[in-house]
């Protein structure tokens, strides 16, 4: 808000600023009034944010770029219209027509929402989350349940940004109309609102592969017993009730991964392959993604880091892509408690190159640690399946291959730059003592 201005003083130069956007947007209404203006002749300050977010957005996702004079123009007279409370549901009104193509990208609203956060902040996450909440190609009838689950939790992380709108912010919510429009292609995780009615029309999706579907029953006590292990602070009660809950799932999984064979398709073996999307937060993202990778490498999959957005696609059957998540998550509450024990000496062990090197390392060991669980995985197996398991293992990471390869032509190597010596040997011995989650290291 411009310090020193009059309320009746900003309210007569707001209530002309649309004067000033020069084919840029209408000037009346059908009835002939000036824009802005009730049937009584009052100021109406929303009328004229309606009209300068419109098109300061259609501006933006034109050919606008930093400095662009119309937009800084469309920016200059928002602020001096004011009503910060009003802005944000505009600019979150006028993002609603932008949505549709985005879903079709492959994008799901909570992918979008956490992109959102991680490139840009939670303000602009926050309108972003209005917008989709009010889209309404998301409110059919026959909406399927994963997009419900999707709202929901789109709904429950909503929340506004405690900073003051300055012209910055407001700057930032121009410029998420233009990321909108120019998001790229993702493999969707689920089906687009283009493809629910034929998606309705075919019924119930049945598993492709016998055994494929994770047991709830089986998953609800392996949780139970890593929630009591992490909140224990006896070594020995949560090394026995974590060895309890990888035995449980262990067995499973190998049983899982023999059943299907059996009823397999070897030819369709690919159809069977799921993508799986997973949020990972800053700091140290890109490292926190590689610990990602050699837990769902373990495990028979495969991760795919999407740069700059904040989130991976971690590519695998059912059973694979559970293990992998629920793995992932308590070995990273693990190796931030290592590390902030690490960093209690404070001094360099608290720098960011101590902590990203921290992180690589951890990610490496814990990498090796999983490879060898596998091995002895693989030998144990073998007792009960003899040399069925080695083909089954064979044709399963084969049709993985395959689907990383269609989905993701174009991918290359994380290189990981020179790191800090000291915060590398720290993450490697904090991860000697990880405790290995269910699931690490199984055949499939």
């Amino acid at each position: 808000m411009m310090a020193g201005m009059g309320k009746r003083h900003r309210q007569r130069q707001a209530a002309s600023t649309h004067r000033a956007l020069a084919g840029a947007s209408s000037h009346r209404s059908d009835t002939g009034r000036a824009a802005g203006v009730t049937a009584d002749g009052r100021y109406d300050p929303r009328a004229v944010l309606d009209e300068l977010i419109a098109a300061g957005v259609r501006q933006s996702i034109g050919t606008a770029r930093d400095g662009d004079p119309v937009l800084a123009h469309v920016i200059g007279r928002v602020r001096d219209v004011g009503r910060d409370d009003l802005i944000d549901d505009i600019v979150a009104q006028h993002l609603v027509p932008l949505l549709g193509p985005v879903w079709e990208r492959g994008w799901s609203p909570v992918d979008l929402v956490h992109a959102i956060d991680h490139r840009v902040d939670a303000g602009v996450a926050a309108v972003v989350a209005t917008a989709v909440l009010a889209d309404p190609g998301l409110q059919r009838a026959d909406r399927p349940d994963a997009w419900s689950d999707q709202l929901d939790q789109v709904r429950r992380r909503r929340r506004r940004s405690s900073e003051a709108d300055e012209i910055a912010q407001l700057v930032k919510r121009f410029e998420v109309a233009r990321l909108l429009a120019r998001l790229p292609n993702v493999v969707p995780v689920v089906v687009p609102p283009s493809q629910w009615r034929a998606a309705a029309a075919a019924g119930p999706v049945r598993e492709r592969q016998p055994g494929e579907s994770v047991d709830p029953k089986m998953l609800e006590r392996v949780r139970a017993l890593l929630a009591k292990a992490e909140s224990t602070t006896f070594d020995a009660e949560a090394e026995a009730l974590m060895s309890k809950a990888q035995e449980l799932m262990a067995k499973y999984a190998i049983d899982v991964a023999m059943v299907a064979a059996a009823a397999a398709d070897v030819r369709s073996l690919a159809a069977g392959v799921q993508a799986r999307r997973l949020h990972i937060d800053d700091p140290y993202a890109p490292q926190k993604a590689q610990l990602l990778g050699a837990v769902a490498a373990a495990n028979g999959g495969h991760v795919v880091w999407h740069e700059g957005w904040g989130f991976a696609t971690a590519i695998g059957f059912p059973v694979e892509l559970e293990l992998t998540e629920i793995t992932y998550t308590s070995l990273l509450v693990q190796m931030t408690r290592a590390m902030a024990h690490a960093g209690a000496g404070g001094g360099r062990t608290r720098s960011a190159s101590f902590r990203r090197a921290f992180v690589l390392s951890y990610a490496q060991r814990v990498g090796e640690r999983l490879d060898e669980a596998r091995r002895r995985a693989g030998e144990a197996a073998d007792a009960e399946y003899g040399g069925a398991l080695v083909p089954v293992q064979a044709a399963r990471q084969a049709a993985v291959r395959e689907r990383v390869d269609e989905w993701f032509p174009n991918t290359t190597s994380m290189r990981t730059r020179s790191v800090d010596a000291g915060g590398w040997y720290a993450g490697r011995a904090a991860a000697e003592t990880a405790q290995l989650e269910p699931g690490l290291g199984q055949i499939r």
